[in-house]
């Protein structure tokens, strides 16, 4: 079988799974509600923003990449970060969302 290959700043993902219509809808209303939710000046809102993000960061990445955990942690935060960013708003552009 065949899968998408995902470039992403001179790499390449394989794409095992692609995250639904629903899933990426889901995502998009997570991410507008923890922005509007963030609060830059508390150090604990913005902690928790981040911890959130990752956690997030980290499921797409094992689901749709079929990346392990150390896998995972073998990539700097903020590329993970990135990688899952550019890979939503893909999915977004695909679905005309």
């Amino acid at each position: 079988m065949e899968h998408i290959i995902f470039h992403h700043n001179g790499k390449e993902y394989a794409v095992y799974d692609a995250l639904t219509l629903d899933e990426i809808k889901t995502i998009m209303k997570m991410s507008d509600e923890r922005d509007r939710k963030l609060n830059p000046l508390n150090s604990k809102s913005t902690r928790k923003y981040f911890e959130d993000t990752d956690k997030m960061v980290a499921a797409i990445l094992r689901r749709c990449f079929r990346m392990t955990d150390s896998q995972i942690s073998d990539i700097e935060q903020s590329e993970r970060r990135s990688l899952a960013s550019a890979f939503i708003r893909f999915l977004k552009s695909a679905n005309g969302l």
